[in-house]
């Protein structure tokens, strides 16, 4: 028997090599090549943080501090990973946000197909940092996911085709983690996280097309 209690799935602080076990990807059509980077331009703990649109630009890399792109998709994605063994289940990072209110912005989803994707959707020009949350028992249209052999995860940043703000998105201390029953413990932990109350966060769907 492997170990109970909370176990972490996933820790990204953005300090090792990346992108390691994510994959990244640029969706986008016609703006070049944007997609998620390490980059010292800003982090909430240590010397690098993940910028969504650091990652590659036309050859190289965005100075810090210049505007994300028009049309931006820049997907970052983990997984599949087994949630057999779990009775709770949560994802949790810190989100630096300055974009155009109401249209660009950043997600945080699950997936139990690698394809569709359901989460939250964060927008705004907030320009702090700020924890954000997914509590994969209790996901938006897939519910729980606890029992689940395989499961995704994914951070995508998006933009439309005006109007764009510097910098866009970054992430930091990103934490993966299930809650595996065992002895002496309870079936559930009292500690679990919850979805974000915060009045620029909506639930969404997304779908990739590798």
């Amino acid at each position: 028997p492997g170990p109970t209690g909370w176990v972490t799935i996933l820790e990204e602080r953005f300090e090792g090599a990346f992108p390691g076990p994510w994959f990244v990807a640029d969706l986008a059509t016609g703006s070049g090549e944007f997609h998620w980077g390490k980059r010292n331009c800003r982090a909430q703990a240590g010397s690098f943080g993940g910028w969504a649109v650091g990652g590659g630009a036309n050859g190289g890399p965005l100075p810090c501090g210049a505007h994300y792109p028009n049309n931006a998709f820049s997907w970052m994605i983990y997984g599949p990973f087994s949630l057999s063994d779990a009775s709770a289940a949560d994802l949790s990072l810190k989100l630096w946000l300055n974009t155009e209110a109401g249209v660009d912005g950043m997600n945080w989803m699950a997936s139990v197909d690698g394809v569709n994707f359901y989460g939250w959707f964060a927008y705004g020009a907030e320009a702090t940092w700020t924890d954000r949350s997914l509590d994969l028992t209790d996901v938006y249209t897939l519910g729980n996911l606890a029992g689940r052999p395989a499961v995704w995860i994914a951070l995508i940043f998006e933009s439309d085709a005006s109007i764009t703000l510097p910098e866009g998105a970054h992430v930091d201390q990103v934490v993966l983690r299930k809650y595996v029953p065992g002895p002496g413990l309870p079936p559930v932990p009292a500690d679990r996280l919850v979805a974000p109350t915060a009045p620029d966060a909506a639930p969404r769907h997304l779908v990739i097309d590798r």
